[in-house]
């Protein structure tokens, strides 16, 4: 058994095939990489489809949503051509007002709902990507029950926690929780089999990496949360991979 990255992004890395083997040998062996755009989710499925080790997902990411109303139709192609695909991902809202320009919140929800019911039809999971962002995300979850999904990089209390695994959602823990003690607390809290461990390589590093290559973050995270919980390293590899592949049916 090995360790499984729930949410990554090799396809920015340098050196992917280099970062791959240094993290196979310290016991990582497998990636997800959710997709962002039409023409990222093209080239990640040219480069990475046959790769054994990792997993696809394709989504439309709030931060590179065109100014206009929904169309699935490039989407729905990527579906078509990548049978494989493990989940809609990365999808969700984002209202924080930084420095890059996104689309207007009304216009994110409603790309959002439309990828939503594509994961309902499909019977697929969602990956989500929510910032300040949940209460909007959790009250659009009500209008599709049966859609099951995981909140990427989650960073809030264990109350809000409590509100995604109460419909059966996983979430995912990042370097954030070597951070944060409400979020370490939240990991902590909840039940472990809810869990899925992720880096975001190269994206959303440790403030002190102990390694050049972020795929190695993943160890770091793991240490952090198996000191949280007071449980061993073997035990926390064993629930976690066994969540990712309880929810991605495909994997």
């Amino acid at each position: 058994m090995t360790w499984i990255d729930a949410h990554c992004h090799p396809d920015a890395l340098s050196d992917p095939d280099g970062a791959f083997s240094e993290a196979q040998a310290a016991g990582i062996g497998q990636w997800i990489l959710p997709g962002t755009e039409p023409q990222q989710w093209r080239a990640a499925g040219q480069r990475f489809s046959s790769d054994s080790r990792i997993r696809l997902a394709f989504g439309h990411h709030p931060w590179f949503l065109p100014n206009s109303e929904p169309d699935l139709s490039a989407l729905q192609a990527m579906l078509s051509d990548y049978p494989p695909c493990i989940a809609l991902g990365e999808i969700g809202l984002d209202f924080h007002q930084g420095k890059t320009p996104k689309a207007a919140p009304e216009l994110q929800e409603r790309w959002f709902e439309a990828q939503l019911a594509m994961a309902a039809e499909h019977r697929l999971p969602v990956i989500v990507h929510a910032v300040k962002a949940h209460d909007r995300v959790l009250a659009l979850l009500k209008h599709y029950p049966d859609v099951r999904g995981v909140v990427h990089a989650f960073l809030g209390p264990y109350q809000q926690a409590r509100a995604y695994l109460d419909k059966g959602w996983y979430l995912g823990c990042g370097s954030l929780i070597l951070k944060s003690a409400k979020t370490r607390e939240a990991f902590a809290q909840m039940p472990v089999d809810r869990i899925l461990l992720e880096t975001d390589a190269p994206d959303m590093r440790p403030m002190q990496p102990q390694h050049t290559n972020p795929l190695l973050d993943l160890l770091q995270t793991a240490d952090c949360l198996a000191q949280a919980r007071s449980i061993s390293l073997a035990i926390l590899m064993a629930h976690t991979s066994a969540n990712v592949r309880q929810l991605f049916q495909k994997f």
